[in-house]
């Protein structure tokens, strides 16, 4: 009896790892091209594909049989899938859970794939929306508009801590710049990157949707799942940083996890971080918060 009661809490702890479905009808031409771009981005945001899984990649672009290539490509990519996105043709939209680990890191930001299925060829963009969610970056100055929190505004490059209002935890955004575009491109299959920063340590839960445009939310709930995240606590490192004299000095550093993923995260940095190489600079008695693993 004890082994069975085993065996059914693996199975109930274990259903948010659930496959997705491999699509069979993808042209592969055009599907090929779209993940090598994805590459480039993972690649660009800091938090790039392994080496084995760079090589399975590309083993799989060589296979002569395209459906069997386009099949062990899904294979690959959708391991780190959150989420499973189905558009059907009548525009409606619904959401699944996909078997990437659902794990963020407190005061830092994740980057997690979206397997997208577009069965109406929209070239709409693709939007994921969260009621736990409030921006806490800003690119352009402007403030956050959602959550009733327009009255927050901030200078060009500034963070915005999080509300104290313990739903609003998370923060979140699609990748849409270059290599990718802002719009889907209308192929059956292509995968997309979503962004998610959490303001905490421990386990939280948040509500995810996507559409995209009004009115094209599924029935039935169907474009909702509910997902329970891990967060890693970070800690503060304090960096010891001397010259040749043992004076305080300024050094570049390139900081990454067992999974190569650089610290802080390039897709979101802020001056004088720069997003465009994986270094950072920190001077003598400076700080920076680092998960533990």
């Amino acid at each position: 009896m004890a082994r069975l009661t085993t065996t059914l809490l693996l199975c109930a702890f274990g259903l948010w790892a659930e496959e997705l479905p491999l699509v069979t009808k993808v042209e592969f031409q055009p599907f090929a091209a779209q993940v090598t771009r994805l590459i480039e981005a993972t690649d660009y945001l800091g938090s790039p594909f392994s080496a084995e899984e760079k090589k399975a990649i590309d083993d799989a672009m060589k296979d002569s049989d395209t459906k069997r290539a386009a099949e062990r490509l899904q294979t690959i990519l959708d391991r780190h899938c959150l989420f499973g996105v189905t558009i059907n043709p009548e525009m409606r939209v619904k959401v699944a859970a996909g078997p990437a680990k659902p794990e963020l890191v407190e005061q830092g930001w994740r980057q997690f794939l979206v397997k997208v299925v577009n069965d109406s060829g929209t070239t709409a963009a693709l939007q994921a929306v969260s009621p736990n969610a409030i921006s806490v970056y800003s690119q352009d100055g402007v403030g956050p508009k959602n959550n009733d929190s327009d009255k927050f505004y901030r200078k060009k490059g500034e963070a915005l801590p999080l509300t104290e209002n313990a739903q609003l935890w998370l923060d979140l955004q699609t990748y849409d710049q270059q290599p990718l575009g802002k719009s889907l491109s209308g192929l059956p299959l292509e995968y997309r990157i979503l962004q998610l920063y959490s303001r905490d340590a421990g386990r939280r839960e948040a509500k995810f949707s996507f559409n995209v445009g009004q009115g094209t939310q599924d029935l039935g709930f169907r474009n909702e799942v509910d997902t329970l995240f891990t967060c890693l606590p970070a800690h503060p490192i304090t960096f010891r940083v001397r010259d040749e004299n043992n004076q305080p000095t300024t050094a570049a550093f390139v900081i990454r996890d067992a999974q190569r993923r650089v610290y802080p995260s390039q897709a979101k940095r802020l001056a004088p971080d720069f997003p465009f190489h994986p270094q950072v600079y920190r001077g003598d008695g400076e700080t920076l918060k680092l998960p533990e693993k």
